[in-house]
Order: C-alpha cells, then sequence, then structure tokens
C-alpha cells in the first residue's frame, strides 16, 4: 500500500480482515496486490479532480504499462456525479475511454468499508486457482416496499440507498436508531447528518422557542 494511504480508514479495516498490510513509496497505484494486479483508489471527488488536472489518463496509462490487469477502484455515492458536472457525458466519456483505450477496469463501490472488502477479495481470489463456484442456496435479502418507501421519504434517500439501509439495519426501526457514524458508512455523512437533525427535531421545543421570541418582542415594543 502506499505510504499516502496511511490517512485513510482503509488500511485499518484491510488489518481487521485480516490482510497483511505493508507500506511502501509506490510510483504506479494505491495498492499492489501481486506482481500482475494493482490499484488505484479514488473518491467521487477526486476521479472529477483527476479527470480535469489530467491525472486520471496519465494514471491509466503507467496502470496499463506496468501490470497484467490494471484498476482503478470508485469509491462514493455516483448520484452525485449529477450534482458536480454540467454534462454527465464528460464522466462517462471518461470511463468509456479508460475501459477501450486504456483497458482499465473500474469497479465502484459506496464506502470505505466496501473498498477494503473489495481489496480483501482481489487477494483472496489472485491467489485461487481455478474458477470461482457458482454459489447456490443462498436466497437474497428480501425488503419490504413499504419499508423502502418509508426511508425513501426521508432527506436525500432515494429507492436505491433506501434498500441499502434496509439490507444492512433489518429494518427502518433499526436505521432511525442507527448512530451517526453507522449511518454515515451507508449514505455518507452529510447526508447521515441532516436525517438525524430531520429525526431529532423537537417541534415543541421550536413552538416554545417561538413564543418566547414573539412574547421578547413584544416586550420591546412596550
Amino acid at each position: 500500500m502506499d505510504y499516502r494511504e496511511q490517512a485513510s480508514e482503509l488500511p485499518k479495516i484491510l488489518k481487521e480482515l485480516g490482510i497483511k498490510v505493508i507500506f511502501r513509496q509506490l510510483s504506479v497505484g494505491d495498492y499492489v496486490i501481486s506482481s500482475e494486479i494493482a490499484v488505484e483508489r479514488k473518491t467521487i471527488h477526486d476521479f472529477i479532480s483527476s479527470l480535469f488536472d489530467g491525472r486520471l489518463f496519465r494514471q491509466a496509462d503507467e496502470l496499463n504499462a506496468n501490470y497484467k490487469t490494471p484498476i482503478i477502484l470508485i469509491e462514493g455515492d455516483t448520484s452525485l456525479i449529477s450534482q458536480m458536472l454540467n454534462n454527465s457525458k464528460v464522466y462517462y466519456g471518461a470511463l468509456s475511454s479508460l475501459i477501450l483505450k486504456y483497458s482499465v477496469k473500474t469497479v465502484f463501490v459506496p464506502t470505505v468499508e466496501d473498498s477494503a472488502i473489495f481489496i480483501e477479495r482481489l487477494v483472496f481470489n489472485s491467489k485461487k486457482e481455478g474458477k470461482p463456484r457458482i454459489i447456490s442456496g443462498q436466497k437474497p435479502v428480501k425488503t419490504n416496499d413499504e419499508q423502502i418507501n418509508l426511508l425513501a421519504s426521508l432527506p436525500g434517500i432515494g429507492p436505491k440507498l433506501a434498500e441499502r439501509m434496509i439490507v444492512k439495519f433489518g429494518s427502518p426501526l433499526n436505521v432511525f436508531n442507527a448512530n451517526l457514524s453507522d449511518l454515515a458508512k451507508i449514505i455518507g455523512p452529510a447526508k447521515a447528518k441532516k436525517i438525524k437533525d430531520v429525526l431529532l427535531e423537537d417541534k415543541h421545543t421550536l413552538k416554545s422557542d417561538n413564543q418566547s421570541k414573539l412574547y421578547s418582542g413584544l416586550d420591546e415594543r412596550k
């Protein structure tokens, strides 16, 4: 792992997943899995920044020149792309260029925890011989439409995020009772804080405050 990644939570999570992490000053990529596999990790914001300042395609070219399997791992909420760019074709054009012209594989994950799981699986599968086995007998988690609609009504939460929250926490009640940090891992810190503010807002306190301001204004007029 490149030494500059030490400031991230990711090394700690990888160690918890049983991965031995060795820090080095890497000239190409952020994570070297083997002599053939390297990963460049970017947040959504960094991906857009590197696209405009020229770093993205230079890094992609270096990854492709040095590794048989070059990967760019993009971490964060991709729904923010439409807010960050006037024309989303710029973003999708960059992705298509990475795949077609640079032969770089792109992987999307929502959180740093998912980045750690992906890298751990890369390590695991890179050492495993043969084709992956077909997973059978495991049913997907069923979600309730009413529960999804309830959570989707929260500020900044659409059906996809609502379903992800249900899968993670099990029920809307568990979502409402979740602490801020656990919620932020799924939907990001800004949305998590906004939701907590809405859930904890006390209308009686607001009414009392408004009445106090009204009486205070009347006193001043006297």
